[in-house]
C-alpha cells in the first residue's frame, strides 16, 4: 500500500513535525511521500513543503486539507494535525487490514495513552437517545443506520484520493466550527459511511482534553440503535445536523 501523509500546520510546530516524520520513516513503506501545508522550515527526501498565507482566514484548516488532497500522489491519503505521530504497528496494520475502504480512522491515544476520540458517534443533539458514552467499542461493527450518526476527528484520518476530491471539505469552514461534524454528515448522506482499522494506531504528542462523552456506549444503548428503523435514525441524523447548523448559526454562517 502506498501512501500520502499530509500534515498541516501553522508554522510552529516543527520539533513535532521532525517527531512526525520520523514516525513515519521508521515504517518503511515502500512508496509514500509527505506534504507539509504550512509554514515550516524542514525539508527533505520524501517531503514536499507548500507555504501558506496565514493572514487569509484564521485557522483555515479546511483550505490546507484540500490543497493536499490535490497535490496527493497516492490513493491512500493520511491527514495529520501538527502534533500526532504513528505508532510502531501503524504500518504493518495497514497490510493486515488491507485497502478496501472509503475512510477510516485507526486508534487513536491520548499523550496519556488513553484512548482519544477515534470511533465514535457525534454525541451533540441526539443525548434523548445516547444518553451515556459516544464512543464504538473496540471489537463491535456497527451497521450503516448507526455509521450515519458517526464523525471522524479532523486531526487525523485516512481517505481514498478519489473520494476526497469529489467531496472536497468545505471551505467556508473553519477550526473549530465543526468542519469534521460537516464533512463526515455530509459523507454519510452519500452512504460514505466511516470504518475502522483495529490493527494501527497513533499517539497524541501532547495531552487534549477529554469529552465527558468520551467513553463507550452501553450495551443497552448499542441495542437500542440497532432496532431503529431507517427513517428512525434519518430523524436522528436530522437533530445532529441541525445542531452543527445551530452551532454555525453563531459564526454566521449558512449551511
Amino acid at each position: 500500500m502506498d501512501f500520502t501523509f499530509g500534515i498541516i500546520t501553522n508554522g510552529k510546530n516543527d520539533v513535532f513535525i521532525q517527531q512526525i516524520i520520523e514516525s513515519i520513516k521508521i515504517q518503511n513503506i515502500p512508496n509514500y511521500e509527505i506534504i507539509i501545508v504550512g509554514n515550516t522550515k524542514i525539508v527533505g527526501e520524501y517531503i514536499i513543503s507548500i507555504n501558506f498565507d496565514e493572514t487569509i482566514k484564521l485557522n483555515w484548516i479546511t483550505r490546507k486539507k484540500n490543497i493536499i488532497f490535490e497535490k496527493a500522489k497516492y490513493e491512500n491519503i493520511v491527514i495529520i494535525h501538527d502534533y500526532i505521530i504513528l505508532k510502531s504497528d501503524w504500518y504493518i496494520g495497514f497490510l493486515k487490514y488491507g485497502s478496501e475502504y472509503k475512510y477510516l480512522v485507526t486508534k487513536i491515544e491520548n499523550n496519556d495513552g488513553k484512548r482519544f476520540r477515534d470511533y465514535t458517534i457525534f454525541p451533540f443533539g441526539i443525548s434523548e437517545h445516547v444518553p451515556n458514552g459516544a464512543l464504538i467499542p473496540y471489537g463491535y461493527e456497527p451497521n450503516n443506520n448507526i455509521k450515519k450518526l458517526m464523525y471522524i476527528s479532523g486531526a487525523y484520518f485516512i481517505i481514498k484520493k478519489d473520494i476526497a476530491i469529489k467531496y472536497p471539505l468545505d471551505e467556508r469552514l473553519c477550526w473549530g466550527q465543526g468542519e469534521d461534524v460537516e464533512y463526515s454528515q455530509r459523507l454519510a448522506s452519500n452512504n460514505i459511511f466511516i470504518t475502522f482499522n483495529p490493527h494501527s494506531s497513533v499517539k497524541l504528542l501532547k495531552q487534549k482534553d477529554s469529552c465527558n462523552w468520551e467513553y463507550d456506549i452501553s450495551k443497552d444503548n448499542l441495542a437500542y440503535l440497532e432496532k431503529l428503523s431507517e427513517s428512525d435514525m434519518e430523524l436522528i441524523l436530522k437533530k445532529e445536523i441541525d445542531h452543527l447548523k445551530s452551532y454555525l448559526r453563531g459564526f454566521k454562517i449558512i449551511l
